[in-house]
């Protein structure tokens, strides 16, 4: 797609991004790499910095091997390495330290030279250790909005965030920016020493108490408060996409980077080993592709870049007002996929899978799921008196491991498979409005016209090839 076109109204994206110097932490994951993409196509970015704690060879095999710039790739043909070296500048540093670890001389020149800051960084762990993800998700953002204030030139600091920030709270929820003290968490007890083996069990257990579901929402709401509390003049954005999903469009359908949220589900339902689950089918399940959430990031970014306004916007990159699929579309679309393209077991037989089975309770799907493990690996079948006790004990261990797996999967997704809100996307359907034609042509986030279906089987498409190939080279 050639990005040659220039305007001067709008949202301003192209003469936004002219010149611009980028600094980007957690530069090799999901949606920074998508970002990267549609930056890299401008012609006129001069530089993208990426903050990273690697080496430049495993740098560069991450970023620049990656099938997402396969476009690029083709365009710039035996110069597209050398040509992506000249955008991408890696800074070693870590942004859990202050000044980002970054050295005196580095320092000083970033901050004559960076414009915009994008921090894609995060522990995204459900049941994450509650110190690792409060260094990563509350404290990090905050050493960052520090480092920003020494940048001379800085027009604005964009934090990813996510729409379950707003925790257990039921209804339509608005696109607003948290307050300093609004959860009644006492900051400082957060940051206290707990024994090793406790902290997830605390990091729950806090996260419970204060209205989430779980460390990680709880930990960036945090970095969300925090970074209101200190911006003092620094103009913020704060984009909350929800169930960031494989790309719709571009580069391609169906990429993705590793596996999401919905991707245990449809392999475990895929493979035959999720016949049922902890689920109410009803529930609406808000998912958005990867490369709109990127185009509400650069629209933003353009947005209020230009204006440079000592303010904090929020925009949430959600679907479930506006284009909603529920749980059961999830699974249908699975079933039918797996009913068509089924996958194989370890002796090549296909796998035959049946409509998902729906519980409201964890006693009755575990009861369910324990049993369904029993017979499918012949535990249940009365006991030979020729049989190896040694086997079968061999065997009732590995059939608990899986149930306790599974098990220990429907209480993480629990709160995800019964939650009765929806994310109000105000601002960003504005943001959309503002744009010039040919901005929506090539930066869309229009989330009520994209077919989730399309995408959700793009998805399906994508994990089988990725589980073939793994069985295959195993």
């Amino acid at each position: 797609m050639d990005m040659a076109w220039e305007w001067r109204d709008g949202v301003g994206i192209i003469d936004f991004l002219e010149r611009r110097n980028f600094l980007i932490t957690g530069a090799t994951g999901f949606l920074a790499k998508g970002n990267k993409n549609k930056l890299l196509k401008m012609r006129h970015v001069n530089v993208l910095f990426s903050n990273t704690k690697r080496s430049l060879s495993v740098f560069i095999f991450q970023i620049i091997g990656c099938k997402l710039f396969i476009c690029l790739q083709q365009k710039y043909g035996e110069e597209y390495t050398s040509f992506m070296l000249s955008k991408l500048v890696p800074v070693k540093g870590d942004i859990q330290e202050s000044n980002m670890g970054i050295g005196n001389d580095s320092f000083r020149q970033i901050t004559q030279e960076v414009d915009v800051i994008v921090n894609s960084a995060a522990n995204t762990t459900f049941d994450e250790r509650y110190d690792a993800a409060l260094a990563a998700n509350t404290i990090a953002p905050s050493w960052l909005l520090s480092f920003a204030k020494n940048c001379k030139k800085l027009s604005l600091f964009l934090h990813l965030s996510t729409t379950y920030v707003n925790g257990e709270r039921p209804g339509i929820l608005m696109e607003k920016a948290f307050e300093m003290g609004e959860s009644r968490i006492d900051f400082v007890n957060s940051k206290q020493v707990e024994l090793p083996q406790k902290l997830k069990e605390i990091g729950l257990a806090r996260a419970r108490m204060y209205g989430w579901q779980n460390v990680y929402e709880m930990t960036k709401a945090m970095g969300e408060m925090m970074i209101n509390a200190d911006r003092g003049r620094v103009p913020v954005v704060i984009v909350r996409p929800s169930v960031v999903e494989s790309t719709f469009r571009e580069p391609f359908p169906g990429w993705i980077q590793g596996y999401r949220m919905l991707d245990p589900l449809i392999l475990s339902y895929g493979k035959g080993r999720l016949p049922g689950f902890l689920v109410d089918p009803d529930t609406v399940i808000d998912v958005i592709p990867a490369d709109l959430v990127a185009n509400v990031i650069i629209a933003a970014m353009a947005k209020h870049g230009t204006t440079a306004s000592p303010s904090i916007d929020v925009y949430h990159a959600a679907s479930s007002t506006v284009n909603p699929i529920m749980m059961c579309d999830v699974f249908n679309y699975s079933r039918d996929y797996f009913a068509a393209s089924p996958l194989t077991d370890d002796q090549g037989d296909e796998i035959q899978i049946t409509d998902m089975e729906y519980f409201s309770s964890i006693d009755s799907f575990s009861s369910y799921i324990q049993k369904d493990i029993a017979e499918k690996s012949g535990l249940s079948k009365e006991i030979d008196p020729n049989s190896n006790p040694k086997q079968r004990s061999r065997l009732e261990a590995r059939c608990k491991r899986m149930a306790e797996s599974i098990i220990h999967l429907a209480k993480l997704y629990e709160p995800y498979a019964f939650y009765r809100a929806r994310f109000d996307s105000w601002n960003t359907r504005k943001l959309m409005e503002q744009m010039l034609t040919e901005e929506a042509m090539n930066f869309p986030i229009e989330f009520e016209k994209h077919k989730i279906g399309e995408e959700l089987l793009h998805r399906i498409a994508h994990l089988k090839r990725h589980v073939i190939k793994k069985a295959s080279s195993s």
